[in-house]
């Protein structure tokens, strides 16, 4: 898809607060399915579709020996980290629940009931059992354990501190360790017939404000393929709407981990991504090659024997929402 870079973008209104201009909080890459390396199963199909609200993917697979064949199957939610607290700026889908991402999934159209599995690690070291002990969230921004982290007696707060687990200041306790969750169930393959497994969840989406000075960012240059035709469409865009009080766009950030599938027997015969930016006043940024337009709000690019080997990135700027 990195042969040749395109962006895409269509021009919007601007709204935003300058008081907000400052916030920002981080995107998380989720993407499909884990398999162990095989050369049983062919990946026939994947249709994946991509939006600030969902993300949904459709795969039809195939085993191509005479005999039925059985793995386990993983989907990883993306790792929360909050090692740096002042990093864990996170906003999670459902940050009370385990399956923050609300990732269901079906087989041949039957739901699936997936098993979960969570581990939390600190310095490197497995410190589930601990926080288990303590009675604590899993999650470490998950919603009240800061407070209770606060009302812990000090020799328990000390003693997670030596494992890593909590920086204390002065004023506050906070949780420093990683939280990492996968999805898995056992899936038969039977030899000759072609299965259809879909996903769906809720991306977690990097939020911030996009102004004249983020052109100049390298980072997001390279990352989102922003070239000279974006950016003097967003120029433009921002020198006909912005004042000193609505200088920015409102900035989201997608990311989608394309390389686990390599995992199968063979590549991808038949790719298909779209990407939705939701807002016909939007802009859109991405890297890839053959991008079409199919309707006012969605990008389309297919390959065939695709092979991905770097993940998706995707910069949607909009006009300022009031929630």
């Amino acid at each position: 898809m990195r042969t040749a870079i395109t962006s895409f973008c269509l021009l919007g209104s601007l709204l935003a607060s300058p008081a907000l201009a400052n916030d920002s909080t981080a995107e998380l890459g989720t993407g499909g399915l884990n398999l162990v390396r095989n050369e049983e199963v062919d990946l026939l199909s994947e249709d994946l579709y991509l939006s600030r609200d969902e993300i949904r993917v459709t795969y039809h697979f195939r085993n191509h020996t005479d005999a039925p064949v059985t793995y386990l199957v993983a989907f990883p939610l993306p790792a929360v980290d909050a090692s740096t607290p002042e990093e864990a700026n996170f906003v999670l889908p459902d940050a009370a629940g385990d399956n923050f991402v609300d990732f269901a999934v079906t087989v041949d159209g039957k739901p699936v009931s997936a098993a979960i599995d969570q581990h939390v690690f600190a310095l490197g070291v497995d410190r589930t059992d601990v926080l288990r002990q303590h009675h604590l969230a899993l999650n470490p921004i998950a919603d009240g354990l800061y407070e209770k982290l606060g009302a812990l007696p000090e020799d328990e707060q000390l003693a997670l501190n030596r494992l890593g687990l909590v920086l204390i200041d002065p004023d506050s306790v906070q949780a420093a360790w990683t939280l990492r969750t996968t999805f898995y169930w056992e899936q038969t393959f039977p030899p000759g017939k072609e299965i259809v497994v879909e996903h769906r969840y809720k991306p977690v989406v990097g939020q911030g404000f996009f102004g004249r000075s983020s052109l100049d960012i390298d980072e997001y240059k390279t990352k989102y393929c922003m070239d000279q035709d974006f950016a003097k469409a967003a120029l433009a865009k921002l020198d006909k709407l912005a004042t000193p009080e609505n200088p920015y766009f409102e900035e989201n950030r997608i990311s989608y981990i394309l390389t686990t599938a390599n995992n199968w027997a063979s590549p991808i015969k038949s790719f298909r991504l779209v990407v939705d930016k939701g807002d016909p006043e939007a802009l859109v940024t991405f890297c890839g090659t053959g991008v079409k337009k199919i309707s006012p709000t969605e990008f389309e690019i297919t390959a065939t024997d695709f092979a991905p080997d770097h993940e998706l990135e995707v910069m949607i700027l909009r006009p300022h929402q009031e929630e």
